[in-house]
């Protein structure tokens, strides 16, 4: 949790700012927080498939005979390619330009 005496202090230099670069940095920390939102999401889909996918590899596992063990890196490929759509989804969020370009 951010300490809340550093963000009075940002608010107070937020304050200080002419209104266009205020209006950017506003914009700014709006992107970087939506950014984390996504990645935090992405994480949360991805440990829900996650189980799920160790679920199905245990339930293939124990009802199929011979070697099946591949079965288990199926969950682990599964969270990689949602972390990497969720982390490349985050990554086009656009920037703001600065004021004055």
């Amino acid at each position: 949790m951010p300490d809340p005496a550093k963000l009075d202090e940002v608010a107070a230099a937020i304050k200080e700012l002419p209104s266009d670069q205020a209006e950017f940095f506003l914009k700014k920390l709006e992107v970087v927080l939506r950014r984390r939102k996504i990645q935090l999401t992405g994480y949360l889909v991805g440990l829900v498939l996650w189980v799920v996918a160790m679920l199905g590899a245990l339930a293939y596992y124990g009802t199929h005979d011979g070697f099946t063990g591949w079965v288990f890196l199926l969950p682990f490929g599964v969270l990689g390619a949602v972390i990497t759509l969720f982390g490349r989804w985050a990554r086009k969020l656009p920037d703001p330009q600065p004021p004055g370009s």
